[in-house]
């Protein structure tokens, strides 16, 4: 019964909120301002398998800004093949509360709906960032065979994060970061190789592919992870992380970026 109730208020909320904030909803004259403070991106590679732990770090690191005036966008990304592309997943703008000297000028009874359409909101964000995030990874079995992360991060860069005005702009990225096309693949015969982070930003810089973020800081959770899929023993060698790392660094820096760290797989501390 409650999974029905659940499943009930989560598609009455999607439809309450589909298109408006709680000041279009409710028609109030006075509207707060719709600047946003901080913009939270979240990219997930659907190329790369997380166990539940990693999975459970992007969502609570995600959930801890879910906030007034503040930006959530969630895309996943992986190659353009059977039928996968970059796609928008959810976003969402939280609205302000209206001030103490706004409220005058609203009747008691407008006030109470969107008194209660702000808390109504905040859940709304919540169930559908989980649900989102959750259902944007790999599951298992379902393997593609490549992974375009070089042309995600510039598409997404270009079109959506230099895009937005903000504060401040966060992006976390869900990937081993282990780039498999036609420009480059950081594998050889099956497993992660020892790149030369200079001679693969010489390929980025040749095919054009570095991005604009913004001045975004960057998160990465999940670098070099090695799927639980894999057969027992298989070893990611540090030489070959330092040099993932090395290039990303770069990479990030020339994009308009800061990459603040690069989860191992995991984050040492929480997205700030």
């Amino acid at each position: 019964m409650k999974k029905l109730v659940g499943v009930f208020l989560l598609l009455f909320f999607s439809h309450l909120f589909a298109s408006s904030s709680c000041y279009q909803i409710y028609k109030t004259s006075v509207k707060p301002s719709s600047e946003i403070n901080t913009a939270v991106f979240v990219l997930i590679d659907e190329t790369t398998l997380f166990d539940d732990k990693l999975k459970q770090q992007v969502i609570s690191n995600v959930v801890s800004k879910i906030a007034p005036a503040n930006y959530v966008y969630i895309a996943k990304f992986s190659a353009f093949i059977d039928g996968h592309y970059n796609e928008k997943v959810f976003d969402f703008l939280l609205d302000v509360p209206l001030t103490n000297e706004q409220r005058h000028y609203e009747r008691k009874d407008v006030l109470g709906r969107v008194d209660k359409c702000l808390k109504d909101q905040g859940r709304y964000v919540f169930n559908q960032v989980n649900a989102s995030i959750m259902n944007s990874f790999l599951v298992p079995g379902n393997d593609i065979a490549k992974s375009d992360i070089l042309y995600a991060l510039q598409d997404f860069g270009i079109n959506v994060i230099s895009q937005t005005e903000a504060s401040e702009k966060i992006v976390i990225l869900v990937s081993d970061m282990l780039e498999n096309s036609t420009i480059s693949s950081f594998y050889s015969k099956g497993t992660a190789r020892l790149i030369n982070p200079s001679i693969e930003l010489q390929k980025v810089d040749k095919e054009n592919l570095f991005s604009d973020f913004g001045g975004a800081k960057v998160y990465i959770i999940g670098a070099g992870i090695v799927p639980t899929n894999l057969k027992a023993g298989t070893y990611r060698d540090p030489k070959i992380l330092a040099s993932l790392k090395n290039f990303w660094e770069e990479y990030f820096q020339q994009s308009n970026a800061n990459l603040i760290e690069m989860g191992q797989p995991a984050l040492k501390q929480p997205v700030r």
